[in-house]
């Protein structure tokens, strides 16, 4: 049996989104497993949308995934281009073949006529569908129309009375009537392909025996199985998995709540938290373990994609985020605040040494910068509750604070005895009004290694002002 050979093909009219890097992780899973390959093609045919920028991000994204690709821009095989735009010569030839066969057509309906037969048909109660209405139009009414200079759309002739089966690997045996499916546009106005001509001809001809991708074009693979059949080319294995959506329900896109990749990247998301969180939306992983790409792969399974749709959820990404920046090792975690806080630490304070302090309450890059703002503020800044619990401990405990840490800064759990002797405090009566006092926070990392990156002069100050207010 020959490898898995997956593909994405994105259309470069903007960003990636989460949406879009799920089916391109599944397929990238899917190759690996299998020891098979991953192929990336740009689906560019619309010029007036297509932008090289995007093209560019996309590769990019792809690349700070890791979801490397074994064939595609960059990665050729022979002289082919897999940008589409690229390859007019190839749908030409084809269009040429299907013509010589009569299997498309020119039509000439404009879309408002279209509009106007969808609505009636909807009306009764039938489904809207092109009628058929240039399907046997004669040579003199295509030359008049020729001559007109009206330019045609092509359509392809769907075959009459046959099934159209195929087996998906989530949804199982798929059988369509061809009766109930209209003859479908192949080439534009302008010339150019649609979707469902070149994506197809481009997936036999590049060898892709598995399409991943969602549930929504599920109906236009019987078409594209009659295109191919009707050309003598070899159709793939398909596999339709269930949409991710948004809280409204919707397809996933940056309408309704996802994040493009540059945003994501720019936020401080880990590749890695994003393909833990992805690969099991919609899709089951029996334990909560944070995976490799590679151990990802050995996980996948189509029989473990669920048929129903799933939800975006952010609080289950944010979850594998802090997973991930939870395994990182001190040097990492450095590495990855290194931008923010280049100008948000004070000169004396190593970058190390905050981040080894404070990682427990980091998730993001933001969270470091809003902690150093806040801890080395030069006034300590607190909320009312935090006050009155400052207010409640009293100058006086400060003042011991202050005395006892001078005389024992280098000692904290002496530190601790003296201040709890003095003041008659224990428990959270003192740790509380300490961390506050040190942090404006009521929470955080332990306050010996607090007082240690703070240092002397600064812990010293902070009880000051707390004995102050």
């Amino acid at each position: 049996m020959s490898k898995i050979k997956s593909r994405f093909c994105p259309s470069p009219t903007g960003f990636l989104h989460l949406g879009n890097l799920r089916t391109a992780l599944f397929s990238y899973l899917a190759s690996n497993k299998d020891s098979g390959s991953f192929l990336l093609r740009i689906e560019d045919t619309d010029q007036n949308r297509s932008k090289k920028e995007y093209s560019e991000a996309i590769f990019q994204d792809l690349e700070w995934m890791h979801l490397n690709w074994d064939e595609g821009p960059g990665k050729e095989k022979g002289s082919q281009s897999y940008f589409q735009s690229e390859r007019t010569e190839i749908y030409a030839s084809f269009y040429k073949t299907l013509l010589e066969k009569d299997l498309i057509y020119p039509c000439f309906m404009s879309e408002e006529e279209l509009k106007l037969v969808r609505k009636t048909q909807l009306s009764s109660g039938k489904p809207p569908r092109y009628p058929g209405t240039w399907a046997n139009a004669s040579e003199e009414e295509v030359k008049v129309e020729f001559d007109k200079g009206n330019k045609p759309v092509y359509r392809f002739r769907m075959p009459k009375d046959c099934l159209i089966t195929f087996v998906d690997q989530v949804k199982g045996e798929q059988s369509f009537d061809s009766n109930d499916l209209d003859d479908f546009i192949v080439q534009k106005e302008d010339g150019s392909p649609t979707f469902m001509f070149s994506n197809a001809i481009d997936d036999s001809l590049m060898e892709v025996n598995l399409v991943l991708r969602g549930e929504d074009h599920l109906s236009n693979t019987p078409r594209q199985i009659a295109l191919l059949q009707s050309l003598g080319l070899k159709e793939p294995n398909f596999c339709h998995i269930a949409l991710f959506t948004g809280n409204d329900g919707a397809p996933l896109s940056k309408r309704n709540g996802s994040m493009s990749l540059k945003e994501m990247r720019e936020e401080g998301y880990l590749p890695q938290a994003i393909t833990n969180y992805l690969s099991r939306v919609g899709h089951v992983i029996s334990d909560n373990n944070l995976r490799s790409l590679e151990e990802l792969s050995v996980e996948f399974d189509s029989s473990k994609i669920s048929t129903s749709p799933s939800k975006f959820d952010i609080e289950q990404l944010n979850y594998w985020q802090k997973r991930s920046v939870e395994i990182m090792s001190d040097e990492e975690l450095s590495g990855f605040l290194k931008d923010v806080l280049h100008t948000g630490l004070p000169k004396d304070i190593a970058l190390l040494d905050f981040a080894k302090v404070f990682r427990s309450e980091i998730v993001f890059p933001s969270d470091a910068l809003s902690l150093a703002e806040h801890i080395f503020s030069e006034h300590l800044s607190i909320d009312e509750n935090s006050k009155s619990i400052l207010t409640e401990a009293g100058p006086d405990f400060f003042g011991d604070c202050k005395n006892h840490y001078e005389e024992n800064y280098s000692d904290w759990k002496s530190f601790l005895s003296k201040t709890s002797s003095s003041t008659g405090k224990k428990g959270k009566e003192i740790f509380l009004p300490l961390r506050i006092a040190l942090s404006g926070l009521t929470s955080g990392p332990e306050l010996d290694d607090l007082t240690e990156l703070l240092g002397k002069d600064r812990v010293l100050e902070r009880f000051e002002q707390a004995a102050n207010l």
